[in-house]
């Protein structure tokens, strides 16, 4: 079975090779990274990647990309026979919430805009998010910052101003009619994910609910193992 892939904000598709994809999977670039314009608002991006995946019957996201793959399954709720959701937010429930996100990621275009990527970057990975990425050899951590700089600081500008958490609908209303195989994946230390996690995994029928021991929030980073295992499972029930 293959997979749509979808990396995460400041990521790429080389971001997913490590889970070792099944033959055939598609990894698009999301909008606003590695010269990826940006054309609209969240669901003209859940669009444009389903179309990309069309041939696909199966599906994983981390972060950004797990809501956009979260879009797909409310969109689409029988279309994905297994679908892997890493480190992802349904959506955001109050106009308050949202205006605050907006506000928030308007002070990182801000960065992005008046200080460059290279500034953007090291205040991005000094985020408690990725606190538990210290113990990670130091060949992976500057992968993952060359990664990080491949993207333009006015790609990342546009990601987040049109595709940032404040501009995604609230998704709950919709996941309950999702059908499929549906694993919820979140990092034991990543204390905001664990709780949606969970919601997740009640909101969507069936779903199942992992929690790694001792990872954070970037799982293909820190756990890239369980990754490539959830997809051999579902490519291989």
């Amino acid at each position: 079975m293959r997979y749509l892939l979808l990396h995460g904000f400041t990521g790429g598709p080389e971001s997913l090779t490590v889970i070792s994809p099944p033959d055939g999977s598609v990894a698009p670039p999301l909008a606003g990274h590695l010269g990826q314009p940006v054309v609209g608002g969240f669901w003209d991006e859940v669009e444009r990647l389903a179309a990309l995946g069309s041939d696909c019957q199966g599906l994983l996201g981390y972060s950004l990309g797990g809501r956009f793959a979260l879009g797909m399954l409310a969109r689409y709720p029988e279309r994905f026979v297994h679908s892997v959701i890493m480190s992802a937010h349904p959506g955001l429930p109050t106009v308050a919430e949202r205006d605050a996100r907006r506000a928030g990621d308007a002070r990182l275009v801000e960065l992005l805009r008046g200080r460059g990527l290279s500034a953007f970057v090291e205040h991005w990975q000094a985020l408690p998010l990725w606190a538990s990425q210290g113990a990670l050899p130091e060949a992976v951590k500057l992968a993952q910052r060359k990664l990080r700089l491949s993207h333009t600081a006015e790609g990342l500008a546009q990601s987040l101003i049109h595709h940032g958490l404040g501009e995604m609908p609230d998704l709950r209303p919709r996941l309950p009619a999702v059908r499929g195989e549906v694993d919820v994946v979140v990092g034991e230390r990543d204390l905001k994910f664990v709780p949606l996690g969970q919601e997740l995994s009640h909101l969507i029928p069936g779903a199942k609910l992992t929690i790694v021991a001792g990872a954070g929030h970037n799982l293909l980073l820190e756990r890239p193992a369980l990754g490539a295992e959830l997809l051999r499972h579902g490519a291989n029930p």
